[in-house]
């Protein structure tokens, strides 16, 4: 009796291992290979496979607006996407493209009113640097009205600050003090106007 009384710790102690054992060969065979489903309509992009925005951009080159799309890592806020249309309208053209952009204007910050108009501050680069006659000047206001317009919902006008200010005037050709719609919807001599369906 209790040579029986002797073995029975001895098989529960082997009976805990085999259990042990057991449950961890199930753990790694069958559960590491287990693909855990997505929820509907999410899906995981592979690195470098990121979801792209495409940016529709206008610039002034050779007296006239072209335009030019981007892609950008997606945005999906509103203001996200103006922060990126600025962005990249500031960087220019590029490829060594001759445009009156004025180079090192930052984003310092936007505001929507109950009117729907955007209004952009941008720092006082924008004045420094800007170089241009009065076809530049005009180039360069509707390019940054078409391009904002074209990629933002829900916005009716543009409104330029500087510096968190109201300016008279970019480069003396044309007053400020309003938002940009009625400037840039005016017939200014050498402007091509932009197709239909091109600039929404």
């Amino acid at each position: 009796m209790s040579v029986r009384k002797a073995w029975i710790p001895l098989v529960l102690v082997l009976f805990l291992i085999g259990a042990s054992v057991g449950y961890y060969v199930f753990q790694t065979f069958f559960h590491s290979n287990k693909q855990i489903p997505e929820p509907p309509g999410q899906q995981t992009l592979a690195p470098g496979m990121e979801d792209f925005f495409t940016l529709r951009l206008y610039f002034p080159i050779d007296n006239r607006l072209q335009l030019v799309e981007r892609k950008v890592v997606g945005r999906t806020r509103q203001a996200a996407i103006a922060d990126a249309v600025i962005e990249e309208f500031f960087k220019g053209p590029g490829l060594g493209i001759q445009s009156p952009v004025p180079q090192n204007v930052r984003l310092l910050g936007l505001y929507r009113d109950s009117a729907q108009i955007l209004y952009v501050d941008l720092s006082a680069e924008l004045r420094r640097n800007f170089q241009g006659d009065a076809l530049s000047e005009y180039l360069l206001l509707k390019g940054l009205y078409e391009s904002l317009i074209s990629n933002l919902q829900d916005v009716q006008d543009i409104k330029v600050l500087v510096e968190g200010k109201e300016v008279e005037t970019l480069g003396g050709h044309f007053y400020l003090k309003y938002p940009l719609k009625n400037i840039v919807s005016y017939d200014f001599p050498g402007d091509e106007k932009i197709a239909d369906g091109e600039s929404r």
